[in-house]
This record gives structure tokens, C-alpha cells and sequence, in this order.
């Protein structure tokens, strides 16, 4: 029975490559690109509308449509589109937000590490920019716009502050509940789950945490080496996480229900995070301080129990 389904479905495959073979060819489909060009093409020169100044922004920003000055054409338009009550204008002003040079840190693909610490020691007080776009993202995603949660779940997965890990999980649940079952929308998923399961009381971000886990890892398995005379423990597993307050915490003055207290500028805590090590507890000190731009530095070592 399915040896004669796999050959109708290869006769029909088939009789399908000869009909085209035959058919006249259909002319090629527009690639996204030229849709969206076209799309662009459409828009009006003074929109009126919430949904069509967002669309303008995009268009904008994407170097479609010529602007004498891009970032703040689209940004203007952004903000016009949010103000009307427009979620896609929330998504548009964090857009342009991260696509302004004066907001970035990658060059050539890589970590500058001159110009994460310009953004890093950015006051507070200068970040007005900043709050908006993370606000508005969090309006557009309260809204149900997808792209604006998948983003703003990536946001929390990147950013330090307590409890990040448990909003990843919750928007990747909900977009995943909505039909979006992309891999990034999964990943996501996937390692709030993991850090959820593994170490609830932590106040890392999930970035943070997973880079922080395979220092913690080498510095175990060495331990485990030199208390057991050479021997090896290949998979220690994370047994338990404790965590002290945070020290002079200061967070962005975020008060958007999606988005308050979501970011850590500065502050430093404390955490503990015992392993199993083949039957033995290894415990490790790890210590946390947030780094000014969302991320946090760590460093572990072998709790002696001082």
C-alpha cells in the first residue's frame, strides 16, 4: 500500500513536470524586495493615516523612498504613526532607533569595543531616545503585532535585569499561540525554558547567562580534575542557583506596562550556582554588574564558602 502511494505520487510528479514542460512558461514572481518596492510606490507623499505614516517610516528608512535626511524623516513619521494610536508606528520608532549610527557598536560584523563603551557610559539623562523606542516597542507588542513581540523578546533575551527570562518565555508562547513557529521565535522559546528550569532564582539575561555557563562549566570540570586525582567529569549538571540583592541598582526609567524595570544600567549582585559533578557538589561564586548598554559582566570562581 505505501509502495504504490510513493509511485502514484511519483507519476503524478511527473505527469506535473511534463504539463509544465508543455504549459507556457508563467512569467517569474516578483522577489519580496520588489513587492515591497512596489508597495513603497503606492504610499503618500503626506499621509494622514496612522498605518500609512508607519508604512512611509519603513519605506523611508529602507532608502526606498529618497529622504534629505532619512533617520529623522522616518523617525518624525514613527512618532506621528504611534501618537495616532498606530502599534506598526511603536515597531517603526525602535527601527530607527537601532538603525541610527550614533546607536551602534558593530563594525565590520564585530564588537567595537570603543563604541560600546561611548553607549555604555551614556547618561541617563541622555537616553530619551532610547526609553521612547523601547516604550513604543512595547505599546506596538501589547497590541498584538507580531514582528514588534518577536522583537521584543529578543530585547529581553539580550538585556540584564530579573526576571527577562521569564518575559521571553511568555511572548514566544504567545507568538508561537498566534502561528509563528520561525527558528529565531523557537530559540528563543527553547532557552527561556532551559534557564527557567535550571536556574529560576537568577537575575541574568538569558544571553548572559548562557555565556556565563561555560565559564562556570571549565572552571568545574577543573575542580572536579583536581579534587579526584586526574580523573574527569564530562556533563556536570547545574543543580541549583541562589541569588543576592542587587547593589545600587539604577534601571532605564521605563514605565510602560511590557517594558518597566527591563533594563539594568547599573548594579551589581551576587549569585550561587552549585553543580553535580559526577556525585560531587561543586559550588561556584558568580558575581554580576551590569554594564551600562544591557549587558553584564560575570566573573566565577570556586566558592570556599568565605
Amino acid at each position: 500500500m505505501r509502495a504504490a502511494r510513493v509511485l502514484a505520487l511519483a507519476c503524478l510528479s511527473l505527469l506535473c513536470a511534463a504539463a509544465r514542460a508543455q504549459a507556457p512558461a508563467a512569467p517569474p514572481r516578483p522577489t519580496p524586495q520588489e513587492d515591497f518596492r512596489r508597495l513603497c510606490a503606492t504610499v503618500s507623499m503626506n499621509p494622514i493615516d496612522g498605518r500609512e505614516m508607519a508604512r512611509r517610516s519603513e519605506c523611508v528608512l529602507a532608502g526606498v523612498l529618497p529622504s534629505p535626511n532619512r533617520l529623522a524623516e522616518a523617525r518624525g513619521l514613527a512618532r506621528a504613526a504611534l501618537q495616532a494610536g498606530e502599534p506598526s508606528g511603536g515597531l517603526m520608532l525602535y527601527l530607527v532607533f537601532q538603525a541610527d549610527p550614533a546607536n551602534q557598536f558593530l563594525k565590520d560584523g564585530k564588537v567595537d569595543p570603543a563604541a560600546y563603551q561611548r553607549l555604555a557610559a551614556r547618561p541617563i539623562a541622555e537616553r530619551k531616545d532610547q526609553v521612547e523606542a523601547i516604550e513604543a516597542l512595547g505599546f506596538a507588542a501589547g497590541r498584538s503585532q507580531l514582528p514588534a513581540a518577536v522583537l521584543l523578546a529578543g530585547y529581553f533575551h539580550d538585556t540584564v535585569a530579573p526576571g527577562n527570562f521569564h518575559r521571553v518565555g511568555a511572548l514566544a508562547a504567545l507568538v508561537i499561540r498566534n502561528g509563528e513557529h520561525g527558528p529565531v521565535v523557537e530559540r528563543l522559546a527553547r532557552e527561556a525554558d532551559a534557564v527557567a528550569q535550571a536556574a529560576p532564582q537568577t537575575k541574568a539575561s538569558i544571553r548572559g547567562f548562557f555565556e556565563t555557563y561555560g565559564q562556570a562549566l571549565a572552571i568545574v570540570k577543573a575542580t572536579y580534575q583536581q579534587r579526584s586525582g586526574g580523573n574527569s567529569c564530562q556533563q556536570p549538571q547545574l543543580k541549583s542557583v541562589t541569588s543576592g540583592d542587587i547593589r545600587g541598582a539604577e534601571y532605564l526609567p521605563l514605565t510602560g506596562n511590557m517594558v518597566k524595570d527591563s533594563y539594568l544600567v547599573h548594579g551589581q549582585w551576587t549569585e550561587v550556582w552549585t553543580f553535580d559533578a559526577c556525585g560531587q557538589d561543586v559550588p561556584l561564586k558568580v558575581g554580576f554588574a551590569a554594564d551600562g548598554w544591557g549587558g553584564a559582566v560575570s566573573t566565577v570562581s570556586y566558592d570556599k564558602g568565605d
